[in-house]
């Protein structure tokens, strides 16, 4: 696998009901033909715990693509003051796909 590219694009979190923008950041990966994408957030936990979050929640991309996020256990205060929430890694099978889901990508993967 080699590293291609950092990119960070603006999306939507979806709490339970709840809708709100925020930025996430995708690092590429080169995975033989296709492209392997590991997306996440970072947010204050004293926010993500008045938006309702507990465990996962689901990022909508500027693309309309969705990714569920986790975080390990439940969220309470106890956890750090920002908060890293993380999907599992997308697979692409080839680059027009990956800029598809991700258009902030274009002007460095190839």
């Amino acid at each position: 696998m080699t590293h291609v590219q950092n990119v960070d694009g603006q999306g939507q979190l979806l709490i339970g009901e709840r809708v709100s923008p925020i930025s996430y950041h995708v690092a590429v990966e080169r995975r033989g033909e296709g492209y392997t994408a590991k997306v996440e957030i970072q947010a204050p936990r004293d926010w993500l715990i008045r938006q309702g979050f507990e465990t996962r929640a689901t990022l909508v991309f500027a693309s309309g693509e969705r990714a569920e996020l986790e975080h390990d256990g439940q969220l309470d205060v106890s956890d750090s003051i920002s908060v890293i929430l993380q999907a599992e890694p997308l697979e692409y099978t080839d680059r027009q796909k990956l800029i598809e889901a991700f258009p902030e990508a274009e002007g460095g993967v190839n």
